[in-house]
């Protein structure tokens, strides 16, 4: 995978509220199948807006994603978007900010039925992050969605052994910064 972008960001509002506008591009190398088995084309073209936004020890952002491809190959997805939620709280103490995220994914064109999976789905994230400075950072956070299970318990993200790639887990990352 390579991932391409470009935008333009400003603090056009106020001071620590950055307006972020711009395109991504993430291309594949190869065509693969869907679950269907059908050739698809998984390169998606995105454009983006965003509002970032600062209040003393809180930072985050609002930022809403438009394919205007077909959305990581599914196939008539053109459209889909993504609701993004992000906000970050400096807790003052030994350099540790809270964390938290929710997210909203909205593939276009896929309708199913109740007795159906969905590809449509809501991710969220609570977390803690330890800055050592010097680009040295320490992360732990618990992360899930809702991805639903269908009759037969089918999956919309599923391994190839057929396990739920959609459920929760706890993450803990070493992070540094060049």
């Amino acid at each position: 995978e390579m991932d391409f972008y470009g935008g333009f960001k400003k603090e056009l509002i106020a001071e620590g509220f950055a307006s972020d506008f711009g395109v991504l591009q993430y291309y594949y190398n190869q065509t693969g199948q869907n679950y269907a088995g059908n050739m698809v084309n998984p390169n998606t073209t995105e454009i983006y807006a965003a509002q970032n936004y600062t209040f003393g020890p809180v930072t985050g952002f609002l930022k809403f994603s438009y394919a205007l491809s077909n959305t990581f190959g599914f196939a008539n997805s053109t459209g889909s978007s993504y609701l993004d939620l992000t906000g970050n709280y400096d807790t003052g103490f030994w350099g540790i900010t809270a964390n938290a995220h929710v997210g909203m994914q909205r593939i276009a064109g896929q309708y199913y039925t109740s007795e159906q999976a969905t590809y449509s789905y809501t991710d969220w994230k609570l977390g803690l992050t330890k800055d050592f400075g010097g680009g040295l950072s320490l992360a732990a956070a618990y992360v899930g969605t809702n991805v639903k299970q269908g009759s037969g318990g089918s999956y919309a993200y599923y391994s190839p052994t057929g396990r739920n790639l959609g459920g929760q887990t706890g993450i803990v990352s070493l992070t540094k910064t060049f």
